[in-house]
């Protein structure tokens, strides 16, 4: 199996890696990916992508191919300190975003998974000892959600995860409470960039007061903080079927305008002899990507395609606000 393949990208993700993959988007190479693992490719593009983060599309000074620059990792991580009454609906809002969620708590009754049918895990340990126990190379896009019964547990809390890479932190309580659990943690010697990127109060201010109101927050935050992140769409059913040696055909949406509802890294990978993994947005346009996916399953050449939403039946019938989306092709074989 070749190693820009992407049998060999699920595996390498599966171990634990980052593989930034560059694909071409047209041009003799048109669907030919390369994965370069744990390190950002260096492109000689024609624009100034220093402040670029993927996924995002630049063109080739060398070739003038358009080139497609993503980061693929393991699924995000949503881990919620705490098991009282605002964990319950974050943890559910959590799975509906797509994240694998963690749910610990020291106390037995709240640690309960029957409190938590759609967590992952729940974990019944001491905060102190929650963190040294995680696996973390298995968690390379963990956030974290610290919603404790009290200010001790979460000062713990916080204090360990400020010690490990968390694309995301964030502390309920007021802000008196959280001043005096920062100011606790730079006598310690916590910095003050360390400190500046937790959220605290948690949550985007929407004047929530409810436990579900609060996850509502929290979900948006962690949305609104998301926004541009390093993290395309490889769900675990397709890093799984990819890494056993599935082929097929990829369809990737690499290019968004309007309104349509996924976009750059979308996925939705075709097995050959099985269901369709993924989506695009749904409605008339993953639609017609899935009878074009039927097509290529037989011909075998990758492409490039606009599935246009603003016209035709989709935009006669009043069914979406309007928009479209470039598909690219690639024959996973």
């Amino acid at each position: 199996m070749q190693e820009h393949s992407y049998q060999a990208l699920a595996r390498a993700i599966l171990d634990g890696h980052t593989v930034y993959r560059v694909t071409a988007l047209d041009g003799a190479q048109i669907g030919e990916g390369w994965n370069i693992i744990d390190q950002a490719p260096a492109l000689d593009a024609k624009e100034d992508i220093t402040a670029c983060r993927p996924p995002f599309v630049c063109t080739s000074r060398q070739t003038g191919a358009r080139l497609l620059c993503e980061a693929l990792r393991q699924q995000k991580v949503l881990l919620v300190c705490g098991g009282g009454h605002v964990s319950v609906p974050v943890a559910k809002l959590g799975k509906l975003l797509g994240y694998r969620v963690l749910v610990a708590d020291d106390r037995p009754e709240f640690a309960d998974p029957a409190r938590f049918p759609e967590a992952d895990a729940v974990l019944c340990r001491e905060f102190c000892d929650l963190f040294a126990g995680l696996d973390w190379d298995a968690l390379p896009d963990l956030s974290v959600v610290i919603v404790t019964r009290g200010h001790a547990a979460d000062t713990v809390c916080l204090r360990e995860a400020l010690r490990h890479p968390c694309t995301y932190i964030g502390m309920i309580g007021s802000a008196r409470k959280n001043r005096a659990v920062f100011d606790l943690l730079r006598g310690e010697g916590v910095t003050e960039a360390q400190l500046e990127a937790v959220h605290a109060p948690i949550g985007l201010a929407i004047g929530a007061e409810t436990p579900e109101e609060i996850a509502v927050a929290i979900a948006a935050e962690l949305i609104d903080t998301r926004r541009g992140c390093a993290n395309a769409g490889l769900s675990a059913a397709m890093l799984d079927a990819l890494a056993t040696g599935q082929t097929g055909i990829m369809a990737t949406v690499v290019r968004k305008q309007g309104s349509a509802p996924r976009g750059v890294g979308a996925r939705m990978f075709f097995p050959d002899g099985g269901h369709k993994l993924g989506t695009v947005g749904g409605g008339l346009a993953e639609y017609e990507v899935c009878q074009t996916a039927e097509r290529l399953g037989r011909t075998r050449t990758p492409c490039l395609l606009t599935f246009d939403m603003k016209n035709g039946e989709a935009g006669r019938s009043g069914m979406i606000c309007g928009g479209e989306i470039d598909v690219l092709f690639e024959v996973v074989g």
